[in-house]
């Protein structure tokens, strides 16, 4: 069970804090914990398909008497296409939802999620957007599904290069915490203050594997970057007292994902105490 247990919220003004580039908007007023399921990003992105199919049915309904007027075969053609794109946008779906519930590899192609991921994420927060549901929330949930998919399509390297970035903004006493894991695995952590040198820090380095610590605006920027390229783990802070300041992680879930990528800790040697009297 995580450590990390509910904290009061205890939000300040923009004024008091460093605001990253994700948070220039913020007018201060706390939105509370997140904790969304895969569930509502999937909910929202099968809404945006539906919606496509219906769109691409519409417009062939339309153009139908107007195409006939050109060749008589026309229609049957473009009913044809519609067909196959509703069919695909369904394939790619139950694809998604496998993979996703199931941690293992369900796709055809590899590179179809984080393109398709591309396709419908601005338009899944634009629509949940309308039914009142807030950005973040949806991108927590997205960053649980992508977490999936890297899992599921994580591939064997014969030596895993691990990079964690961490935000500037985590408490003291966690960020201590956060790099001490350097200790145990064989990995590189750094502390970044934005994407822009998170994915700064990933051109230089090279990983074969990122984790990444940040707020969900942060995140989901960074897995549409490199998520393709990449593969990548995105674990949320907690902010207790708003973005951009002494923020929390669920250092459980931080070591789960590092396990993930290089197994289990290094075995560290105690030095043993001198005996008494021994010179």
């Amino acid at each position: 069970m995580s450590h990390l247990k509910e904290y009061k919220s205890n939000a300040r003004s923009p004024e008091d804090r460093n605001l990253g580039d994700e948070w220039i908007d913020w007018d201060g007023r706390d939105n509370g914990a997140i904790n969304e399921g895969k569930g509502l990003f999937l909910f929202f992105t099968l809404a945006v398909v539906l919606l496509a199919d219906f769109l691409i049915v519409l417009l062939v309904y339309l153009i139908t008497p107007r195409l006939a007027s050109f060749i008589e075969e026309l229609p049957v053609a473009a009913w044809t296409l519609a067909g196959l794109f509703i069919a695909a946008t369904a394939f790619w779906f139950l694809e998604l939802v496998f993979t996703v519930y199931h941690e293992r590899n369900y796709f055809l192609f590899r590179s179809r999620p984080h393109f398709l991921f591309e396709m419908v994420f601005s338009r899944v927060v634009k629509l949940s957007r309308l039914f009142g549901v807030s950005r973040d929330r949806v991108g927590h949930s997205f960053v649980k599904v992508s977490n999936a998919v890297s899992r599921a399509l994580k591939r064997q390297v014969a030596e895993e290069r691990l990079l964690v970035l961490l935000p500037r903004c985590l408490s003291k006493d966690e960020l201590k915490k956060a790099m001490e894991l350097k200790e145990r695995y064989p990995l590189d952590v750094f502390t970044v203050s934005g994407g822009e040198l998170a994915r700064k820090k990933v051109k230089e380095l090279k990983p074969t594997a990122v984790i990444g610590v940040a707020c969900e605006r942060d995140l989901v920027s960074g897995i549409r970057d490199v998520g393709g390229r990449l593969s990548i783990i995105g674990i949320p802070n907690r902010r207790p007292y708003g973005p951009c300041k002494d923020t929390h992680i669920d250092m459980d879930a931080l070591e789960d994902a590092i396990r993930f990528y290089v197994g289990p800790p290094r075995h560290i040697e105690k030095k043993e105490e001198p005996r008494n009297g021994a010179s």
